[in-house]
Formats: C-alpha cells, structure tokens, sequence
C-alpha cells in the first residue's frame, strides 16, 4: 500500500497494522529565500548600527521562545536556549536563539514577538560604546 509522509505523522491508504507515527529529526532545516536573506541582511544591520535589545526585551522574547513549540535543541551546535523550526534557518552560528534574540530588527515568525530599538539610539551613542569598550574595557 502507498504511504504518504506529512511532518511526524506516516499516513498509509489502508490498515497495514503498523504504527502511523514516524518521528521527525528535531533538528531545524533551513529553507532559504530571498525574503529570509533579506531579514537576515537586515537583522544583523539593526545588531550592528543599534546594538543589542536591553535585557528587559531580551528576557521577555527569551521566556516567549522557551515556552514556544517550534523550539528546538541542537545536538550538532549546543545553545542555551536553542533553535527555532518555523523561522527557516536551520543550525548555524547565527542562527541560535541566543543571538537571534539580541537583534533589534528580528521578529518572531510565529508573530509571538516583533522588532524593537536597540540600547543605542544613535549611530553616535554606538560609537561611543565602541570607544569606551576599546579604551576602557567597559
């Protein structure tokens, strides 16, 4: 009998007395587009030119993300608070939760969270920052 895969079920035409559920990897595939490039062009743009979230925003988007069930964790890259599966980026570097969640211009793809500032409002107060971690250690 044909069987048809959907995610985690296994559906089949008839009753073959097996079992119909076929786990799926947890591990979060990325799916590539142009919109998502573009996102993540822009993204990572608001962490450079705004600095991160404040932690007020960072802790609220955490708790969202631990208790959402598209969270995933990755055995092939660790992190803390791990992957999301609806977002379409997979496991990499950038794409942890830990990072993610830092960045101003992201938003949740489950519409759970949306953009927000970052802790430096100007270009200037970035630089400012810049030179006082250089020079100060701050």
């Amino acid at each position: 009998m044909p069987e048809y895969h959907s995610i985690g079920k296994k559906y089949s035409t008839g009753d073959t007395g097996k079992d119909n559920t076929n786990p799926v990897s947890a591990e979060p595939v990325a799916n590539p587009s142009i919109a998502n490039v573009g996102k993540y062009l822009s993204a990572e743009a608001s962490l450079q030119l705004n600095g991160p979230v404040t932690d007020e925003v960072f802790e609220m988007r955490k708790a969202l993300c631990v208790a959402c069930p598209s969270r995933v964790l990755s055995d092939k890259l660790p992190d803390e608070i791990g992957y999301c599966r609806s977002c379409g980026c997979g496991v990499s570097e950038r794409a942890r939760l830990t990072v993610k969640l830092t960045m101003p211009a992201t938003s949740c793809p489950m519409n759970k969270w949306g953009p927000s500032e970052g802790r430096h409002k100007s270009p200037i107060e970035r630089a400012k920052s810049w030179l006082a971690k250089r020079l100060l250690g701050a």
